[in-house]
């Protein structure tokens, strides 16, 4: 049952789902000077959903997710934040529920269609993967290249649009297992952007990173959900599970906490975004 109140306060909005409850804010960073990127008009909601694997980690999850939205998902290891990102990128079924993307069930969006409007990062980078570092991140143009799988000229631009955001020119071809952890993480992170979709989900991407990239890493992330930024991908939908509860309150909009007993539950945290421009260390 999704129940909704509005506060007077300013543009603050409380989403009250149960077992979960979303807080949010409406100061976001952006850029003037970048050009407007079109509104894609994305809507992406849960009903009823669990999820886990013989038994359910968090259940009843009932919740509309709004274009430019940042979601951080917090709580601790084995609650099940991994699992619902997962399971939202279709790697995993539901135990019960659903899942839609503009009004269309995940369960029947063909894979390829699917992986245009989801994009997951994982927590791990894969250690079999031992190309280079630009073969890597084109792989996230995949979805959208014709049946001979040949790259054009619009390709190129975003792939290398992706590896300039993420300051890996200098690596573009050297082999990812020559990388350190943090840099494999950007590395991940750039083949999810050139994969150019509405929602990009996270799944600790600070683990191997020192804290002020850390913190570049959570402005970054920030700028890619306004509708102007250096990238034609601007205005995403994000969600990330993170153990940096400091960062998901200043800069997330909404934060969501699992528990691990089968639900998960709200946090009333408004943050703020500092209207700063990002710099990788």
């Amino acid at each position: 049952m999704l129940n909704k109140t509005a506060n007077n306060y300013k543009t603050d909005i409380v989403i009250s789902v149960r077992p979960c409850r979303l807080v949010g804010s409406d100061d976001l960073l952006t850029s003037s000077s970048e050009p407007t990127i079109p509104n894609r008009q994305m809507s992406f909601c849960t009903k009823n959903l669990s999820v886990g694997y013989a038994f359910p980690l968090a259940s009843n999850l009932s919740f509309n997710f709004d274009e430019g939205d940042f979601i951080a998902l917090i709580g601790r290891n084995g609650s099940g934040k991994s699992t619902f990102l997962k399971t939202i990128a279709g790697l995993i079924k539901p135990l019960c529920g659903n899942i839609t993307v503009s009004g269309e069930n995940i369960s029947a969006i063909p894979p390829r269609k699917l992986a245009k409007q989801i994009a997951f990062v994982p927590a791990a980078f894969p250690s079999e993967v031992n190309i280079k570092v630009f073969d890597f991140i084109a792989l996230g143009r995949t979805p959208h290249t014709n049946i001979f799988d040949r790259i054009t000229s619009r390709d190129l631009e975003i792939i290398n649009t992706a590896i300039n955001c993420l300051e890996l020119t200098e690596f573009s071809n050297r082999r990812v297992n020559f990388l350190s952890d943090g840099q494999r993480g950007r590395v991940s992170l750039a083949r999810a952007l050139a994969q150019d979709t509405d929602i990009l989900l996270l799944d600790e991407p600070t683990a191997f990173l020192d804290y002020p990239s850390r913190i570049k890493l959570f402005k970054f992330l920030t700028q890619l959900t306004t509708p102007h930024s250096a990238l034609r991908t601007g205005g995403k939908t994000i969600l990330i599970s993170t153990h940096e509860l400091d960062l998901a309150k200043k800069f997330s909009k909404k934060i969501l906490q699992f528990t691990g007993d089968g639900n998960s539950t709200g946090t009333a945290l408004l943050n703020t975004v500092e209207n700063t421009t990002v710099e990788w260390g």
